[in-house]
């Protein structure tokens, strides 16, 4: 015969929670202790498993935590109150009301306990681990390959272009520079983008943007004008990707502080000298500010 596990009942736990965005973290933070190490514990496993994919995981900042799979897991912690759910089993509860511990391990033995932080958790991350198992066992990777090909069949597709020209290919060098202003004059682009819908039908939508023809920018102790069709930008994003300008948005902002800019080489010679090495080092801000940056004060009387 087998032995039916024992689940909570309503009389065990509170559905409406004590503690809200007002309240001071300092009144409930202490109880998400034991779990952290469950939650910790799964994401772990699941991204070295690769299967992020079969479920919902929200473990940003804040007071709300769950990594969640319909029907089969939920570890969830919202502000003092926690708990594991497994299939329709909750085997594991903390409540912010009674400051307890519920605990039903894997042999179908209750525990209730007061809250410690030291409580131990090995039992309930073993029985997660189990549940986390069968999940990796039947995830499969083909599925979500085919969910994205028919999702790329309706994306937005790039289907001409106006007055971009895109970054020119050259030798470029990185210079620091401080930006004065841009020109007064800018080019005005467009794109024009076309996608399929499930229906069969085609939809098109345009773009439109604009980016000065010019930069007046200081590098070293002179003023240059920078055209804009020359120039390029690489930025280093959230986790080592890297980012290049397409050239249809402004390189520089005023920020009044020292920027960095990829200039052709050709051009550095051909304005700065060939030995334009020794001559683009930025001066002091106080200095910048003192030499190009003059600003009239009207006294009123």
């Amino acid at each position: 015969m087998t032995a039916i596990k024992p689940s909570f009942t309503i009389s065990n736990l509170r559905n409406d929670r004590r503690y809200s965005d007002s309240d001071r973290l300092r009144n409930y933070v202490g109880l998400h202790t034991p779990i952290y190490r469950v939650l910790n514990h799964a994401e772990r496993f699941i991204l070295d498993r690769l299967i992020a994919r079969d479920f919902d995981i929200h473990m940003k900042r804040g007071q709300q935590k769950w990594i969640y799979r319909e029907g089969v897991l939920n570890i969830s912690m919202n502000r003092g109150y926690s708990e594991v759910t497994i299939g329709a089993r909750r085997i594991f509860a903390i409540s912010e009301w009674t400051r307890m511990i519920y605990h039903i391990d894997a042999n179908g033995v209750w525990h209730e306990t007061e809250y410690t932080q030291q409580y131990d958790m090995t039992d309930v991350i073993a029985q997660v681990t189990e549940a986390l198992e069968v999940i990796a066992e039947h995830y499969s990777a083909e599925k979500y390959e085919a969910i994205d090909r028919e999702k790329a069949r309706y994306e937005w597709k790039l289907d001409c272009t106006e007055n971009i020209k895109g970054v020119r290919d050259c030798e470029r060098n990185t210079v620091q520079c401080y930006f004065i202003k841009a020109s007064n004059k800018s080019v005005e682009w467009r794109k024009q983008w076309v996608r399929e819908t499930p229906n069969g039908s085609t939809q098109w939508k345009i773009t439109k943007g604009s980016h000065p023809t010019a930069y007046q920018v200081v590098i070293g102790e002179t003023a240059y004008w920078l055209p804009h069709s020359i120039l390029s930008r690489e930025w280093e994003l959230h986790g080592g990707r890297k980012f290049k300008s397409c050239g249809t948005v402004p390189f520089f902002g005023w920020t009044g502080t020292i920027d960095s800019i990829d200039v052709p080489t050709w051009w550095l010679e051909k304005n700065i000298g060939d030995d334009w090495v020794e001559s683009v080092e930025p001066m002091a801000r106080s200095k910048f500010f003192e030499k190009f940056i003059t600003r009239k004060r009207r006294w009123a009387r």
